[in-house]
């Protein structure tokens, strides 16, 4: 990224020596199109898109999506980095530095104590209302950065995909399914999935995890908002509130999947659903965070078992580099999936017993 300090130097007046760019890195890898620009006393983060090329309809690029993302809700008060300088010929960025501690990180680090992380969680969900609120209230102004996301398309997917890992780990299980098991699980399964897919979408980021939360001193910003589309709210909060710590250790020192959420996570923000954004109860709401929960694991799980059956495969490679030791990260999201249980609902509790019962 050298090749950007003239015209960041001439953004600020200031000759190129007085600019130096630190590398950035995430866990045991060194990222490669982010870096902290210093200037005396002052950090920024420098990123430069990889994609450059328009990537919606009306032609916007990465960058010019993120700029424009970013600009909006920080101008409407939401917890982002404030965008300092921007050069749409180069597809780069300056932001304010907000510190590369990742709620990832901390989780993994602060996983046998995650009561303590209690406050913090509850400061970010509330910044996940705000930031969904903005969303909302400007998305005839965002209309032409929203990416042809196909959420319906991509949930059935995840849903037969999530059908069919239940019905293999129950095949492996010493002790499988029964005929009126399998009966039972089939008519459960069938409104899980119709509750989830009957639910209302939401225009907000389209890519959601611990990672893009960075924590500065007691403070949450949200970074990366080079996608935007139509999405569940409750499967992004599903997605941000748990930790995958990839790339945050050695093979030899495999982290686990810790989900954040609780019962009083997801029972505040059932209640500002029903409050700010639709007229239902929030045991419903919290039922759709539990399936979407429940969801998320039996996904990790079927990316774990495609990649063991085909290892060699380059996306396999990939994955297992960055989670390491397959055996312990299985074991791990059969826990979270297991023992998380953040709603009452009988159908979603029904699933979880019956997947319970043949993996013990």
């Amino acid at each position: 990224m050298k090749h950007l300090i003239k015209h960041i130097a001439a953004h600020f007046k200031t000759e190129t020596d007085a600019l130096e760019l630190e590398p950035i890195r995430h866990g045991t890898r060194q990222r490669h199109n982010v870096c902290r620009l210093r200037l005396g006393s002052k950090y920024y983060l420098l990123k430069q898109h990889d994609i450059t090329a328009p990537v919606v309809a009306a032609g916007q690029t990465p960058s010019q999506i993120e700029a424009n993302v970013l600009t909006l809700l920080y101008d409407n008060g939401c917890r982002v980095p404030q965008l300092v300088w921007k050069s749409e010929h180069h597809h780069a960025l300056l932001l304010e530095w907000c510190g590369e501690s990742t709620l990832d990180a901390l989780a993994q680090r602060d996983e046998k104590s995650a009561q303590s992380l209690t406050p913090l969680l509850l400061t970010i969900l509330q910044e996940v209302c705000n930031i969904e609120t903005c969303f909302t209230t400007h998305a005839a102004q965002l209309a032409p950065d929203v990416f042809r996301f196909n959420a319906e398309a991509t949930l059935q997917d995840l849903l037969a995909r999530g059908k069919k890992v239940v019905g293999y780990l129950s095949h492996l299980s010493d002790r499988p399914m029964s005929s009126i098991e399998e009966r039972t699980f089939t008519d459960a399964w069938d409104v899980f999935s119709t509750r989830l897919q009957d639910a209302p979408t939401t225009l907000g980021s389209l890519d959601n995890n611990a990672r893009n939360i960075v924590i500065r001193g007691k403070f949450p910003f949200f970074i990366d908002f080079a996608s935007i589309g139509w999405n569940w709210q409750e499967m992004r909060l599903v997605q941000l509130l748990n930790s995958i710590g990839a790339f945050l250790v050695s093979p030899s020192e495999t982290g686990n999947f810790v989900s954040l959420l609780d019962r009083e996570l997801v029972n505040t923000y059932a209640e500002w659903v029903s409050t700010h954004r639709e007229p239902c109860s929030p045991d419903e709401v919290a039922t759709r965070v539990d399936g979407h929960h429940l969801l998320f694991y039996l996904s990790v799980i079927d990316q774990l078992l495609r990649a063991i059956a085909q290892p060699d495969a380059t996306e396999s490679r990939m994955l297992l580099e960055a989670w390491g030791d397959p055996q312990k990260r299985f074991r791990s999201a059969i826990t979270n999936m297991t023992g998380t249980r953040l709603s009452d609902d009988v159908y979603t509790h029904r699933i979880r017993e019956i997947i319970t019962d043949f993996s013990t």
